[in-house]
């Protein structure tokens, strides 16, 4: 029975190296995005020292697509919660 703490972490160690998702690359992210109809948002970024620039790296950001911008599709706001019953009612007005 020694052995079963390891075999537990070893359960653990492949169950978390499993959890690790693929990171998509930007022309893997364009083809989805592309197939779905949108336009992928790319965001370049640049690393600035006292030693100087990186070159600029791009990666991608999220897929717009015209559902995104059709005002039908947007959330209606929530109607206003109704008065508690056991809230005490306002005075009468005089």
């Amino acid at each position: 029975m020694r052995s079963t703490p390891l075999v537990l972490l070893a359960l653990a160690a492949f169950g978390l190296a499993a959890c690790q998702t693929h990171k998509l690359t930007l022309e893997e992210a364009q083809a989805q995005c592309t197939q779905k109809g949108g336009l992928l948002v790319v965001i370049y970024t640049q690393k600035i020292s006292l030693a100087g620039t990186e070159p600029e790296v791009a990666s991608p950001g999220d897929c717009l697509s015209p559902k995104n911008f059709d005002p039908a599709a947007a959330p209606k706001p929530a109607a206003p919660a109704a008065p508690k019953a056991d809230a005490p009612a306002a005075p009468p007005a005089n």
